[in-house]
């Protein structure tokens, strides 16, 4: 089974594709798109390739909010500045 998707002409002459499409995307009309036909093998592996970097920027963000600066940040957020802390220790 071939698949047939749209890639930006840089992405296909590379041969590195990070973003495609199914139909022309409609917002980049001024850009170069080709559609270009793919084996269903391929089209498996960009799909996996995705949700790998959606993971990963999952991964990324929970990282984040671990960190001590961003809890304190997110707990001073909406208080007053009476109410702030400066620790994340200080948080009940």
């Amino acid at each position: 089974m071939k698949i047939l998707i749209w890639v930006h002409k840089n992405e296909a002459i590379s041969g590195e594709i990070t973003n495609h499409s199914f139909t022309r995307p409609y917002s980049d009309r001024n850009d170069e798109w080709v559609q270009i036909q793919i084996t269903q093998d391929e089209f498996a592996r960009l799909e996996d390739a995705k949700f790998d970097n959606v993971r990963q920027k999952i991964a990324d963000i929970s990282d984040k909010m671990r960190d001590e600066d961003f809890l304190v940040s997110q707990y001073n957020r909406n208080r007053e500045s009476k109410d702030q802390i400066t620790d994340a220790s200080q948080i009940k």
